[in-house]
């Protein structure tokens, strides 16, 4: 799943390991700080990643609201509305 220059690091917690893709200057920074890394120390790493996952997700998620608000403004002033007022009388 590696694109383009993201490199597969593979970060041990435990019996499992987690995958982490990243750029080689955030690979080299993730070597070092998993260099003597045991089982608590790796628990708290998975902890702050989930949490900087989350924090990720919802400022995408922000964004796109952001993006889809401004486009339905534009679309809003694109379509002139204006209230129909009072209909004309019928002749009898």
């Amino acid at each position: 799943m590696a694109t383009g220059k993201n490199k597969k690091n593979l970060i041990p917690i435990g019996d499992k390991s987690i995958a982490v893709y990243a750029s080689p200057r955030i690979s080299a920074a993730m070597e070092i700080v998993i260099e003597d890394m045991n089982l608590i120390k790796g628990v708290k790493l998975a902890q702050v990643l989930e949490a900087v996952y989350a924090q990720g997700k919802k400022d995408g998620a922000r964004a796109a609201f952001d993006a889809m608000h401004l486009s339905f403004k534009d679309a809003e002033k694109a379509v002139p509305h204006r209230n129909p007022g009072k209909p004309k009388k019928k002749k009898p």
